[in-house]
């Protein structure tokens, strides 16, 4: 980052040595960040190497991205070569669709903004948190949504959600942010982990951290995690960190942190319990030791890239099912691990490219071992709205199939 950084300076300084220089040694540590190839290959065609930014575009395609750089001014020396006109072609083919794109029903009449869900295999219910309106609600037959947790201020808005049947809980990652219902600028840099009645949907407590009086470091707690030993682990992409509540504990404190985390996202524990996987937005896979909170980042297989992923699940058989929603196109992916979560052997994509998939945030695994997420969380109607309810609208919710492993089909 701090050598992107230095790119971006030389760039529009008209340094296109150095803007190379610095990009080319950005590119040589994460050859699998789309945003750096886009820019090693404009700083290729500034310094006149244009054959080198035909084969860094020819990698960008390979990662399955799609671009509109026919057009690009920064690229217009490439035009009307023939490997240019192939490469574009490979980056629009990147855009059709993969996978079924299979909705499994649609909330109605929602208003707010439906982040994260999470699914109850005792009851067969499906829960949606609401970074808007402060609660979780708990879906009808009709497809209506029944609130679950109490009217009133009490949650800030909910993100990520995690059911621990054990204990009879719903844990609930929240955060105040500009978009919630009733925001005030002394709310700002709050985050808590909320412990929610399973049965009741009453608010048992929640277990706040707040900016700094020193740093102000504001915090984001976005998908939270319940290990193997009762303890719960939960994301702050904002604060860089990711926070433990012990089994037993009353309060959260910092299980790991450190310059690997730029904006952690979803987090899983491992079945063995040795470790947490957390996806990085910008950084990528990372592997979290557990109890030691030791952390290493995981390289993407050679063709792959795990860049711009925010929804994380475990999957029957020990694989991940990841959300990737930063990148273009935006799709759902199938990672798999090596044993005790030690590296990555393979990235499968399972969809991608469909039109009604256009904003997808968090999910869940669910009935049959599949992978339910929510196709549109609405954070685009709020960008305006001054933290208002929006017009009523259908949420879509859509069923990725996935193949149980031999050992534990049903």
């Amino acid at each position: 980052m701090a050598l992107a950084a230095e790119a971006a300076t030389a760039a529009e300084a008209k340094d296109f040595p150095v803007y190379l220089e610095k990009i080319e040694a950005a590119v040589a540590l994460r050859p699998d960040f789309p945003q750096l190839l886009t820019n090693l290959a404009a700083a290729q065609v500034a310094n006149e190497r244009l054959d080198d930014a035909l084969a860094t575009l020819e990698r960008l395609a390979a990662l399955g991205m799609t671009a509109s750089f026919d057009k690009a001014e920064e690229f217009a020396a490439l035009r009307g070569r023939k490997e240019f006109d192939a490469v574009v072609r490979k980056f629009a083919n990147n855009a059709h669709p993969i996978g079924r794109g299979e909705m499994a029903f649609s909330l109605r009449d929602v208003t707010g903004l439906i982040e994260g869900m999470a699914w109850r295999q005792k009851t067969g219910e499906f829960f949606f948190s609401d970074v808007h309106e402060r609660a979780v609600w708990r879906r009808n037959k009709d497809n209506t949504l029944r609130r679950f947790t109490p009217e009133g201020d009490e949650l800030l808005g909910v993100f990520g959600l995690a059911v621990d049947e054990g204990n009879g809980v719903l844990w609930a990652a929240t955060a105040a942010v500009p978009v919630m219902r009733g925001h005030t600028a002394e709310q700002a840099g709050t985050a808590a982990l909320a412990e929610i009645d399973l049965e009741t949907g009453a608010v048992r407590r929640t277990i706040a951290v707040a900016a700094g009086s020193g740093d102000q470091q504001p915090h984001l707690f976005g998908d939270v995690a319940v290990g193997t030993d009762g303890s719960v682990f939960v994301s702050d992409s904002v604060g860089g960190a990711i926070w433990r509540l012990a089994a037993g504990a009353d309060k959260l404190d910092v299980f790991a942190q450190g310059s690997g985390f730029i904006s952690p996202q979803g987090v899983v524990t491992l079945p063995d319990g040795g470790g947490l996987i957390v996806a990085d937005r910008v950084n990528g896979f990372l592997r979290v030791e557990v109890p030691g909170g030791n952390v290493a980042r995981l390289e993407s297989p050679a063709g792959t890239t795990l860049i711009g992923i925010d929804g994380l699940a475990l999957a029957a058989g020990g694989d991940l099912i990841a959300i990737q929603n930063s990148t273009s196109p935006k799709r759902v992916v199938r990672i798999t691990l090596e044993s005790g979560g030690a590296g990555v052997t393979s990235v499968t994509v399972l969809e991608s490219g469909h039109l009604t998939m256009s904003a997808p945030s968090l999910g869940c695994i669910a009935q049959d071992g599949d992978f339910y997420f929510v196709g549109n969380a609405g954070w685009s109607r709020f960008d305006e709205s001054d933290a208002k309810p929006t017009a009523p609208r259908p949420v879509p919710i859509f069923k990725t199939k996935i193949a149980l492993p031999a050992a534990v089909k049903r």
